[in-house]
């Protein structure tokens, strides 16, 4: 009962991370719900060395009636959390006001993970005889969020999903009960539920998000979540961002859509035979089908249609058809082929359109055809999950090996055309640099760029302009009002030279032109080298050396991702410092008492720190395999931590005396699977991509099974040697590996974007070394009182 308890607790901990995560990327902005959720996360490791402080006072009430009281506690504080923050609105403009919501925010988010850290540490501290059991059930309850989570999310939105975390909270405490009072216990937890549930189904105090960020007042037509975002629909008009000031004539209609209050998309209200959507001939984004018409019958690919606006103008310009690839099925299913098909003249459904939901860059790579246009116009979102601020911005999209993929997909006179802000697109054309040197072809005469205000649209030959493309494009060009950035024969000394939200138009030629263009790069004002799949931050641009200048300052908590994630890191160090330094403060007496303790505490915070840098890496690299960040997240996830679970169970069988051999011999395996990984990664991912989707999950699941195993093995090793030699440092040794698990999820984000995620995975395995380093020198002085 108490191991499903345990089980139970840390199921809901891992939904509650992951709904939290979503509610703040609606309610504020994506790189808040990064700070938020891992300062939030520092509540278990600050549960760990409340306990250790308090042990005294623990110590006179019996264990099964301390876990049931702390899970009642850990539901009730999630409801009264959740109830406020759903209410709670932060700006982003610096004010002492949305300070103080902030700095409530940040509390309030902490409660459930206090509380709920609270019972995992009591479990581990009071069965640590059972270590290996309890940490399975740790970890497998984990897997098992994992898993419920997706269909909860889709079922129940982020909201519900927290409700759903606090009745397991309750169920747990059910279980945890003794006998003769497990009756009593169910009741007290059934009179928490009662209120809220009410409170939700009359509406007088609900729990779900009605006030997104830039929408208070909007009428809402249609909302929907699913486990990696909220999609909305507004009964309000779309603008064009990219429209020719020579079109004077009427706009069709169009319902506002976004995704998480940030990433819109416009859903146009056009008629069945098109003829409202003439318009779409001015836009900058159309741009390459007025060269492609030029080839009756040509064949497209748009990635991200959203609302379906690309799709329209391919078949504007005359294409036989249309391929297009949206990863969110609820755009896909329930709006434009569900609540919106009439309204949108069903062009998800026409006869020359197929629709693919799929990551674009997956489905790009398995694919076997050839286009004559591959096209994605401002395809990113400010969205963000779990895995931190960089999250969906780590978009594999905009990298060298993807543009690779295109050029082999295009037809010979095929033209790649991206659209993106003027600020951030000259990452586009070092990227161009790289995929055309990679094939052994001077980029000058295969690209345009071209302008509208502050968006630019790119246009990539497989082949070079011909002279009359050249002319038709310019003929465009001329006729619609644009500015021509860079054409094959522009005169680099003759470009304009305009200030664009910072960036320099005439910089654009001069990057085409460039001799040296790793010159060029380590010259500019910012980082625009070409990103890469192991590198692939498209929207991090702030050098390395200019990285803390830019992200501190008095608005560091309102700033931008790379600002909360420096904040993160600092009060990750901090804090860290702070649970070895407050607790010695307080106990230094016996601590130092115990000969090795600073062995130990680096054992604990290197294996929590090293276990974050290869989860976060491999996350980020099997997306690419599983095509869905759904799929990553679950499958990965669920793989990792199952084998973790299943590690820990196993090594139940060590005998005594083999513990300190077997756990060297397993943090040094595991040291060299993060090495191995670094070289063995990419090449699995080329073999098994062009596989069905249950394929690659089965690669998936069973090479990351066998890692999770030995990473599984090394926690419930150190915990079983640490309670021989000082039983009441368990939980604050529980709580050092929480806290570096903290400050390894952040910097492996912050290695990954200066130098990739293999690097980050090299940190990981010098982390396992640090920490095989430790566990030698504690072993020695712990095995002793084993005799």
């Amino acid at each position: 009962m108490q191991l499903l308890g345990v089980a139970l607790v840390s199921s809901a901990l891992l939904m509650i991370e992951l709904a939290l995560t979503r509610i703040f990327s609606v309610v504020m902005y994506y790189h808040f719900a990064f700070l938020a959720i891992s300062i939030a996360l520092f509540g278990l490791s600050a549960s760990g060395v409340v306990a250790y402080v308090i042990r005294g006072v623990l110590a006179r009430f019996e264990t099964g009636r301390l876990l049931s009281a702390a899970s009642l506690l850990f539901a009730a504080g999630t409801i009264v959390s959740l109830f406020v923050l759903v209410r709670l609105r932060v700006a982003l403009n610096y004010s002492p006001a949305n300070l103080v919501r902030m700095l409530t925010i940040y509390l309030l988010a902490a409660v459930p993970f206090f509380t709920g850290g609270f019972v995992v540490t009591l479990a581990v501290s009071r069965l640590a005889g059972r270590i290996h059991a309890v940490y399975a059930a740790d970890l497998i309850g984990a897997a098992s969020g994992c898993i419920i989570l997706i269909p909860l999310l889709d079922r129940l939105g982020a909201p519900g999903v927290v409700l759903a975390a606090a009745a397991m909270a309750i169920s747990a405490a059910t279980l945890f009960a003794a006998n003769r009072t497990r009756p009593q216990t169910a009741v007290a937890g059934g009179l928490l539920l009662v209120l809220p549930l009410a409170g939700q189904v009359t509406g007088l105090a609900g729990f779900d998000v009605v006030d997104t960020k830039g929408h208070r007042g909007d009428r809402v037509l249609f909302a929907k979540w699913n486990s990696f975002s909220r999609i909305g629909v507004y009964e309000r008009p779309h603008g064009d961002w990219s429209l020719s000031p020579a079109y004077e004539g009427p706009l069709p209609d169009s319902r506002y859509m976004d995704i998480d209050s940030a990433a819109s998309t416009p859903i146009l209200h056009v008629d069945a035979q098109l003829s409202n959507a003439q318009y779409l001939r001015y836009e900058l984004t159309a741009l390459a089908y007025h060269l492609a018409a030029l080839q009756p019958g040509f064949k497209a690919l748009v990635i991200g249609p959203g609302g379906g606006r690309d799709l329209v103008s391919a078949l504007v310009f005359g294409a036989s058809h249309v391929d297009g690839v949206e990863i969110n099925p609820i755009i896909a299913n329930d709006v434009m082929r569900g609540r919106f098909l009439g309204f949108s003249g069903g062009i998800y459904s026409h006869p020359r359109v197929s629709i693919a939901i799929d990551d674009g860059r997956s489905f790009v790579r398995r694919s076997t055809g050839q286009y004559d246009v591959i096209q994605a116009s401002l395809v990113d979102t400010w969205a963000a999950t779990a895995a931190g601020a960089y999250t969906l911005t780590e978009n594999s999209l905009y990298t060298v090996e993807a543009f690779n993929d295109y050029l082999d997909h295009l037809t010979d006179r095929g033209l790649l055309t991206i659209t993106r802000w003027v600020f951030d697109g000259l990452r586009l054309v070092s990227l161009a640099h790289a995929a055309t040197a990679a094939h052994g072809w001077p980029l000058a005469d295969r690209i345009a760029i071209v302008r509208q205000q502050r968006v630019a649209t790119f246009l990539l030959k497989k082949t070079p302009f011909s002279v009359a493309e050249i002319a038709r494009l310019r003929d465009v060009v001329r006729q619609l009002g644009f500015e021509m950035l860079y054409a094959p024969g522009t005169d680099v000394t003759a470009s304009e030279n305009e200030q664009i939200d910072g960036t320099t138009t005439a910089d654009y030629a001069r990057l085409v032109l460039a001799a040296d263009p790793e010159r060029f790069y380590a010259e500019f004002r910012a980082d625009i080298r070409p990103t890469s799949d192991d590198r692939p931050f498209f929207f991090h641009t702030t050098k390395l050396r200019d990285q803390f200048a830019v992200a501190f300052g008095k608005t560091m908590l309102f700033g931008n991702g790379l600002s909360a994630l420096l904040t993160l890191l600092g009060i990750s160090v901090s804090l860290v410092v702070l649970f070895i330094v407050g607790p010695l403060a307080i106990a230094s007496r016996e601590a130092t008492s115990v000969s090795g303790w600073p062995a130990w505490l680096a054992y604990f915070g290197a294996l929590g720190a090293g276990f974050m840098l290869i989860e976060v890496a491999i996350l980020q690299r099997f997306v690419m395999l599983l095509g869905h960040p759904v799929y990553s997240l679950t499958v990965t996830l669920f793989s990792l931590l199952l084998g973790t679970g299943l590690g820990a169970a196993a090594s139940q069988r060590i005998r005594p005396d083999s513990l300190p051999r077997v756990g060297a011999v397993a943090l040094a395996v595991v040291a060299v699977i993060g090495l191995a990984a670094v070289i063995a990664v990419s090449p699995l991912i080329d073999w098994a991509i062009p596989f069905s989707r249950p394929a690659r999950i089965v690669v998936a699941v069973t090479v990351l099974v066998p890692i999770g195993m030995a990473l599984g093995i090394p926690m419930p090793a150190g915990v079983r040697l640490l309670s021989l030699r000082a039983s009441a440092m368990v939980p604050w040794a529980w709580g050092m590996n929480g806290a570096f698990s903290v400050l390894g999820a952040t910097l492996a984000i912050f290695i990954a974007m200066n130098w990739g995620f293999r690097t980050t995975l090299v940190a990981a395995s010098t982390s396992y070394l640090l920490g095989l380093a430790a566990f030698l020198l504690a072993a020695r002085t712990s095995y002793p009182a084993q005799n």
